[in-house]
């Protein structure tokens, strides 16, 4: 099996596992657009005017915000019911579902999820999703609501792919200052030493020549020039000496 094969049966692999997903699911595949609306709470210029915004910021940005308009949860948490709409139809891992439910008087919901949120402080994720729905909640009407919802759904997503970017390219600026700082101290250190040890080589030189030096003067001592013993006797002579050996003896002829 050849490479393009391999890569072909797994997106085919992909396409059906993705496929079977959204059979699985209640109410099936995506529909066209960022907007689920099946009792068609928002009129087609409204729908449209929460729509396009949301699907250009998918196409040129990767945030994908899913808006679901239901007539109710039949119990089920706000929370749940997103992250399954999220599951089956969002197409980017950086993603938020705003649920709604005509009259309900929390709705609507944003729920973000994906890579990104995992990344930041919950404290922070859930501080600011309440914002958001409580800016949301002031608008007077139905649409008016959903239209703020999305708005601040996506807008909320963008703010904090942004800041993971700067951060990732601050971090990675930030470490590249380090790396070339220890590079330079560490070039610093090297020609300290290889400094230090030329400065070195003529202090050694001149205290070996200066140790040279006494060695060949050695003690400031006279010589020793007494002259040695001749003939054994005590005394010897030198130039215009005379020593006396005594009368010679007589001879017996």
């Amino acid at each position: 099996m050849t490479g393009r094969t391999s890569i072909l049966l797994s997106v085919c692999l992909l396409v059906l596992a993705f496929a079977a997903q959204a059979a699985d699911f209640e109410y099936g595949g995506r529909p066209p657009g960022s907007v689920f609306d099946p009792e068609n709470v928002l009129d087609p210029a409204t729908r449209a005017e929460v729509s396009l915004p949301l699907e250009r910021i998918l196409k040129e940005e990767g945030v994908d915000v899913v808006v679901v308009i239901l007539p109710t949860l039949d119990g089920a948490p706000p929370d749940f019911v997103a992250g399954r709409f999220a599951n089956a139809w969002c197409e980017s891992p950086i993603h938020a579902v705003v649920l709604h439910v005509p009259g309900e008087k929390e709705a609507p919901w944003i729920v973000p999820d994906g890579k990104l949120i995992g990344s930041i402080k919950p404290e922070i994720v859930s501080g600011k999703v309440a914002e958001a729905m409580r800016n949301a909640a002031r608008e007077p009407s139905e649409p008016a609501k959903v239209r703020a919802a999305a708005t601040e759904a996506a807008d909320m997503l963008r703010y904090w792919m942004r800041n993971a970017i700067n951060r990732s390219e601050f971090l990675e600026t930030e470490r590249t200052k380090i790396r070339l700082e220890l590079e330079k101290k560490a070039r610093q250190k090297q020609i300290t030493l290889l400094v230090a040890a030329a400065s070195t080589v003529p202090v050694l030189i001149g205290v070996f020549m200066l140790l040279s030096a006494l060695k060949k003067r050695g003690p400031g001592l006279f010589p020793d020039n007494r002259p040695p013993r001749r003939l054994g006797a005590p005394h010897c002579g030198g130039n215009h000496c005379v020593v006396s050996l005594g009368p010679l003896p007589a001879s017996n002829s």
